[in-house]
Order: structure tokens, then sequence, then C-alpha cells
């Protein structure tokens, strides 16, 4: 092995900031709001690997600091640090919060954070998928929540539109295992929103 000097090392670029607004909005993804949904992602399958009697909102909230901490360590600084986040702490919170969210974590039979390769060697990495007597459930989570002056059917249809093609692939996915039917939903906790895709 080699140790390379820090001058040898391209220079680091910070990501850019992130105007402060309203709601988190979902108009593209950027850094931060993909980074915020892959660090609440891992919190979701340890609450949900843990149990929820384990993570009273108390000590999610006692959590922070490592939350920010992995947040910063992605790249994320100032206001979009700081948005990031309450997104993850406001996700977590309100997915303990909402009775549909309890019963994601405690879910039995329940597989999350779970890899599978397809046939032409793509993997999906798929948040949680509950198997049941009527076949497979595949949940996506999202951390958003709708736009100033959104409705809630607005945003549904919305993400409905952006997000179906993937839940769809999720679904194929864990069909093709045991030939079991599969549905599929998209769940925002910090909105209170289920779709189902």
């Amino acid at each position: 092995l080699l140790r390379m000097t820090q001058d040898s090392l391209p220079p680091l670029r910070p990501l850019p900031e992130v105007a402060r607004g309203g709601a988190w909005e979902w108009s593209a993804p950027s850094g931060f709001e993909a980074v915020a949904g892959t660090v609440a992602h891992a919190w979701l399958e340890r609450l949900g690997r843990d149990g929820i009697d384990a993570w009273p909102v108390s000590r999610i909230e006692a959590s922070e600091p490592v939350m920010r901490k992995q947040l910063s360590r992605a790249g994320l600084s100032g206001s979009a640090l700081d948005e990031a986040s309450s997104a993850v702490r406001e996700t977590l919170a309100a997915t303990l919060a909402s009775p549909k969210g309890r019963w994601l974590l405690g879910a039995a039979r329940a597989y999350r954070e779970w890899s599978l390769l397809d046939a032409s060697g793509r993997v999906s990495v798929i948040d949680l998928a509950i198997s049941d007597e009527a076949g497979w459930l595949v949940v996506d989570y999202k951390t958003g929540v709708p736009r100033a002056n959104e409705s809630a059917p607005a945003f549904e249809a919305r993400m409905r539109e952006r997000h179906q093609a993937q839940v769809q692939r999720y679904c194929a996915h864990v069909q093709a295992l045991d030939g079991r039917p599969a549905r599929g939903a998209l769940y925002f906790p910090r909105a209170g929103v289920w779709v189902d895709c």
C-alpha cells in the first residue's frame, strides 16, 4: 500500500447551499434530500429490528447528534444539514406516532432494507417487504411532504407518478421469489400519507 499525501488528493467540493423555504419539496432529487432519505431508511430499519418499545420519541430526540454526524459525514452542512436533520427526526417520530407506522415497524415476517438481485444483475434495495397470507406487501418509505398549498390528493398523484415504476419493479422482484402476488405502497410518515401503487 502506498500512503497518499494530502496534496495528491482531489479537492473536496462542498454541496451547494439549499435555500430555506417552506415544506420539503421533491421537484427533483437533490443531494441533501437523497442523503436525508438514506439516513432515515437506516434508522427505520434499526427501529424495526430493535422493536418500537426500545425507541420512545425521547430516544429519537437524544439520537439527533448521531443523525447530524451521519448527515455531516455524507457532505451536508449549514442549512442543508439543519433541514435534513429535522426531516430525519420528524420522519422517525411521525412513524412512531402513527398506528400505520407502528404496525409497519412491528410487522412479523418482515424483510427490512432487503437487497435483491434480478436476472439482469440489477440490485434493488427494498425498504420493507412483509410476507402475509395474501402474499407480499412492499413498502417504500419516503421523507417528503406536500408542497405549500398542495392538496393531499395532488401530492398523492404526483408521488404515485414519480415512484410507481420503482415500486412495481420491487414488487416484481419479490413476486419472482415464490410466485405469490405482491402489492406496493409508498408511505410518507411526515405527511401521514399512504399511497397504493
